[in-house]
């Protein structure tokens, strides 16, 4: 991994969640539902709750919406219109700048060349494509609804309606699949030159069919060891191929193609979640969630049970849709829960996502206890040491070798204890 000095997070990002299939996949453990007859009503609650959202930060949150991103579920069952009035509204009631960076997911099978081209007039600058693989084997044990050539079809519906800026999901380390498997869907990949490419082993998450068969003995998940040689092929292969491997799971072609989005959220900045599940980062903005929004809410208030004190808010929507709109009737952000962030949280959240990255973390002030074993994980040649150069001086930072990614879990529970004492 190249050195990539840190930015700033110093804007506002919104994310969208859409919560309709066609198809519910076996490994899929984000919110989503098949029924989409409840479609009209959610967006009439989306637009709503971002009115909601507008009233709560007036005056709170200066800086501009800098990325929107449309995400599920899959984003490309809405029709047109609606895609294009969830815009407008975005649009109307926030600051968003100019150049935005604007992502819609769509899956293959989902989309044609003419809704491509349309969605590109309607504003959306970027797409994530749900491929999973080029394989169909693959696709078929992962129940995607679409084939190879229609991958290919949406690919240069993309091309033809002038997405410069783009990318791709793969999925890897499934029961059974070798190595040269896995390299001839990144082979084809490489092959159309695309800006980005998003690269996840399958994971069994609980309450998904896949976990439940696991269980049953229906079949065997990739062990650890063929696990770490598949992380190490994926991240060689691919920087082989001209990419940037900048995240754990990402790999850009050039700099520019980086997921503005994703970034923002790594590096802890403020984004609002609207939608059924979504969830909500705002450093420094109290609110009641329970008080109804009527008008501008007055401010700066405290959040129920934080003693007054102010800080870094996390709050996560319902995951019912019906619960959802209840909320939004009765003119409340429709939050599950939240919690204000103890300096210890901010701390463990500073590790975890930090050294996900080839931006890494900061070690100023981090207690000798982490910075010993960060000099262990160098000498093992697991991390590096490197500064950077900005505001007028220097600071420290420390990321992870590709090595280091392999034990990239148990290198953040080593560290967390030493945050909490």
């Amino acid at each position: 991994m190249t050195e990539d000095p840190p930015g700033k997070p110093d804007n506002c990002s919104l994310y969208l969640h859409v919560p309709f299939c066609q198809k519910k996949c076996p490994y899929c453990d984000f919110f989503s539902v098949t029924d989409r007859s409840m479609i009209p009503m959610y967006v009439d609650g989306v637009c709503k709750e971002i009115l909601l959202w507008s009233d709560m930060i007036s005056g709170r949150v200066q800086a501009p919406m800098h990325t929107l991103y449309l995400g599920g579920g899959t984003p490309s069952v809405l029709s047109l219109s609606q895609v294009g009035r969830i815009l407008e509204t975005v649009y109307r009631v926030f600051d968003v700048a100019t150049g935005a960076e604007i992502t819609m997911e769509v899956n293959p099978g989902t989309v044609d060349a003419g809704y491509l081209s349309d969605l590109r007039r309607l504003g959306i600058n970027r797409l994530s494509i749900g491929v999973q693989s080029f394989d169909p084997a693959k696709l078929s044990f992962l129940c995607r609804i679409h084939s190879r050539e229609q991958v290919f079809e949406t690919l240069a519906g993309a091309d033809r309606a002038g997405f410069s800026n783009l990318g791709i999901d793969l999925m890897y380390a499934l029961p059974d699949e070798t190595l040269n498997m896995w390299q001839t869907d990144l082979d084809t990949a490489a092959g159309f030159q695309l800006p980005h490419l998003s690269c996840y082993m399958l994971t069994l998450a609980p309450a998904t069919p896949f976990y439940d068969q696991y269980e049953k003995g229906e079949f065997s998940p990739c062990d650890p060891d063929r696990r770490s040689d598949f992380f190490v092929h994926t991240s060689q292969a691919l920087e082989n191929a001209g990419y940037l491997h900048y995240e754990v799971s990402s790999f850009a072609r050039e700099k520019k193609f980086r997921s503005v989005h994703n970034t923002h959220y790594w590096e802890r900045g403020a984004y609002l979640g609207v939608g059924p599940s979504a969830h909500s980062f705002l450093p420094n903005l109290p609110a009641d969630p329970d008080r109804p929004v009527s008008g501008r809410q007055p401010g700066p208030g405290t959040m129920p049970g934080a003693a007054g004190q102010p800080g870094p808010v996390r709050a996560w929507n319902t995951a019912d849709i019906r619960a959802w709109l209840d909320h939004l009737a009765a003119g409340h952000l429709p939050w599950a829960g939240h919690e204000i962030l103890t300096p210890d949280q901010e701390a463990m959240e500073r590790i975890m996502l930090g050294l996900r990255t080839n931006k890494g973390m900061g070690v100023d002030g981090l207690c000798q206890e982490n910075q010993a074993l960060m000099d262990r994980l160098a000498e093992q040649g697991l991390g590096v040491f490197f500064h950077h150069n900005g505001g007028g001086g220097s600071t420290r930072r420390f990321r992870l070798t590709r090595s280091g990614m392999i034990h990239l879990d148990s290198i953040v529970e080593a560290l967390i204890p030493a945050v909490m004492k």
